[in-house]
């Protein structure tokens, strides 16, 4: 039953094509900002209750959580998908264009959630072929730093029933449409901000040696960090020091008594994430002390790096082929340095979080993530429904994954 139940996933899927574009474009339409995702979570709740899935809402303020409960007792899944957009103008000239001003789903979170709907409208069709339960993760604001998986978390959402494995899904134009990508360990970075602030001496420019300069340290301190990535850490191991913002002085003829300068730090492991903070504290006190200056340094951690269950992996590249087909999944051996919350829930318990391609050669789906013209092809929307339906009946009939 369970083998033909996984065969019949992808037709299934198909079958809700038109429902899915529709539900992603009504989201597109109206998207909201982190922990403001009130329609969209309404929205959601309606679904699930048209399903007579079991439901839980205001999880962390706007989350949603259902159940799916198998006939049988056995382990619980969880399925995650994000719901909130990002502060851009969207500039698609299409109908179903971003209706809040300002407020636009430029990182696929809109087929996030539709493909979510989609899978547990599958799997609520079967769920008395299940030997165990599926939790459907509707998560807020996954793009505002530590926000919406640590909270929900927090919340509790990974317990009663508790959660043996989580699987999440992420929309990207790096893969040709309607690939499903997967990863066997580090698949994103460990994002973290930080923030410099250089306290001189202010004083008139045509008299520099009476004053401490805390632009020329600002200077100093920006080569020395990016010096000190190069030759201080291992060359093998990838990291990036960005520094993307920078403002100090008052006018042209005044030499400033402060500068304050932030940017982020992106690593794969968290011995080379100690280090590189480290690293940045001990230059910048360094360089400051040495012109008579001072330098205060906070870093904040954000997202960990995310790393998939060699397990979870094993088990759903092989669950994949066999229901998907081959020619749809590939497997990829580079990770992203971009960031990913869902690793919140992989330190608690066995994630494993896959990629679906959206690029192709008709436009849509090649603007990168985060522009103001991002859209992608809703074609591939039932394979994002039937991967995840997958990995949950998978992992729920599986014994050899933990």
């Amino acid at each position: 039953m369970v083998e033909k139940m996984k065969s019949q996933l992808l037709h299934m899927a198909f079958d809700l094509e038109d429902r899915l574009i529709k539900w992603r474009r009504d989201f597109h339409m109206y998207p909201e900002l982190g922990f403001k995702e009130f329609r969209t979570s309404k929205r959601v709740l309606e679904e699930l209750n048209r399903l007579n899935i079991e439901n839980t809402s205001g999880i962390g303020g706007t989350g949603v959580v259902g159940l799916i409960r198998g006939r049988q007792k056995g382990k619980t899944i969880a399925l995650r998908a994000d719901m909130d957009a990002l502060p851009i103008t969207e500039e698609n000239n299409v109908h179903y264009c971003s209706q809040n001003p300002g407020v636009m789903h430029a990182c696929g979170h809109d087929g996030h959630t539709s493909i979510l709907l989609g899978a547990a409208t599958i799997l609520a069709r079967v769920r008395e072929n299940l030997k165990g339960n599926v939790k459907l993760i509707f998560q807020p604001a996954e793009e505002i730093s530590e926000g919406g998986a640590s909270t929900v978390i927090a919340k509790g959402v990974l317990k009663k029933p508790p959660v043996r494995a989580i699987v999440g899904i992420h929309i990207i134009p790096r893969f040709p449409s309607g690939k499903i990508a997967i990863k066997e360990g580090v698949v994103t970075a460990a994002t973290d901000k930080f923030e410099i602030h250089i306290v001189g001496k202010s004083g008139h420019a045509a008299r520099p040696h009476e004053v401490v300069d805390s632009i020329v340290i600002a200077s100093q301190v920006i080569g020395s960090i990016q010096a000190m990535v190069t030759r201080e850490t291992d060359a093998l191991e990838p990291k990036v020091v960005s520094i993307g913002q920078i403002s100090g002085g008052e006018a042209h003829n005044v030499i400033a008594k402060e500068v304050i300068m932030s940017g982020t730090i992106r690593t794969f492991s968290n011995e080379t994430r100690q280090r590189v903070h480290d690293l940045i504290r001990k230059t910048c006190h360094y360089i400051a002390k040495s012109m008579g200056a001072k330098a205060d340094v906070k870093i904040t951690k954000g997202n960990p790096p995310q790393v998939n269950h060699s397990g979870l992996f094993n088990l759903l590249r092989t669950a994949f082929l066999e229901s998907l087909g081959k020619e749809r999944v590939i497997e990829y051996p580079t990770p992203s340095l971009g960031g990913e919350d869902f690793a919140f829930y992989s330190q608690k318990v066995p994630g494993c979080f896959i990629l679906l391609g959206c690029g192709n050669n008709k436009g849509k789906g090649n603007n990168p993530l985060h522009s103001s013209h991002f859209d992608f092809d809703e074609s591939i929307l039932p394979v994002g429904a039937a991967a995840m339906a997958c990995s949950a009946i998978a992992l729920i009939e599986s014994k050899d994954w933990f």
